[in-house]
């Protein structure tokens, strides 16, 4: 391994590059005392001296009761897997305490952000679909009324495999090959209905996908189409958060879904796609407001 490659390395694990330096001399040189280390740096004792105490405090090397004391480098596999446990844990500490500070938010605080955000290129409108399934706190709806393109189930569905809430697919019936080919990505996750019946399409034409997170936002997902092929880098998304709005759309979406008709179970069985119970799966509209 080059020594940048290396120092770059053990600064990931938490060691600042003089430590690195250090450690990595000794990984080569073997036990040495400080003064070994101080010419082999060509760093006065005195930094190296504080610099090896800071090895030794957070685990990486030994001293001997020697004098001088022998620093002898501790085995790196076994101390960058323990860095590398301890990094893990303090990044889920921090993600947690952060997570909380949604509490902290003021109700009046949305009130005076914009209600509309547009995103474009697959790049930005991916990583905001995934900032909006993150943030769901209960079952999350996704209505597609069109057939779309096998690459937009596929990130649909990456986004949603995120999420520790349920989700409810009701998609185009012209998309039932694409879903039986997704089966092994669904893992129980996702409850999927066919409900809007395959129909001929134009070649050129907009398909929108909507994502309910909540009764309070809405994200639309807008692929383009043009000869019939999916345009993916014409990929764009349309946050909205106007509650009264999202709950009308809501409202409508669910009128609609109670009244069109079901895909047979038989040709799209339920218990593959890992159905979500009823007690479990997306409130409607009258009995929460959640999507």
């Amino acid at each position: 391994m080059r020594e940048d490659e290396a120092l770059a390395s053990l600064e990931t694990l938490g060691l600042t590059r003089k430590e690195a330096n250090a450690y990595l001399v000794l990984v080569r040189n073997g036990a040495s005392t400080a003064a070994d280390v101080s010419r082999l740096l060509s760093v006065q004792y005195p930094a190296v001296y504080r610099i090896l105490h800071s090895l030794q405090g957070k685990g990486w090397i030994e001293a001997s009761r020697d004098r001088p004391n022998r620093y002898r480098a501790r085995n790196p596999r076994v101390v960058s897997e323990q860095a590398r446990q301890s990094r893990i844990d303090a990044l889920g500490d921090a993600a947690e305490r952060a997570a909380s500070l949604v509490d902290e938010v003021r109700p009046g605080t949305r009130a005076m952000e914009a209600d509309l955000y547009l995103y474009k290129g697959p790049e930005s409108v991916v990583g905001k679909l995934r900032e909006v399934v993150l943030s769901a706190t209960g079952g999350i709806l996704v209505v597609s009324p069109f057939p779309v393109d096998l690459e937009v189930l596929r990130i649909v569905l990456g986004a949603l495999r995120r999420s520790r809430q349920k989700s409810r697919l009701v998609l185009n019936q012209g998309n039932a090959d694409d879903v039986e080919r997704l089966l092994g990505d669904l893992r129980g996750h996702a409850r999927i209905e066919l409900r809007f019946p395959a129909s001929p399409l134009p070649d050129t034409r907009l398909a929108h996908t909507f994502v309910f997170p909540s009764d309070r936002e809405l994200y639309i997902l807008n692929s383009f189409y043009r000869d019939g092929a999916l345009v993916l880098e014409k990929l764009q998304g349309l946050w909205i958060g106007d509650a009264d709005y999202v709950r009308l759309q809501l409202e409508a979406m669910v009128r609609g879904l109670a009244t069109a008709p079901r895909r047979s179970s038989r040709a799209f069985p339920r218990k593959r796609l890992g159905a979500v119970p009823a007690s479990k799966g997306v409130p409607t509209a009258r009995r929460s407001g959640r999507a």
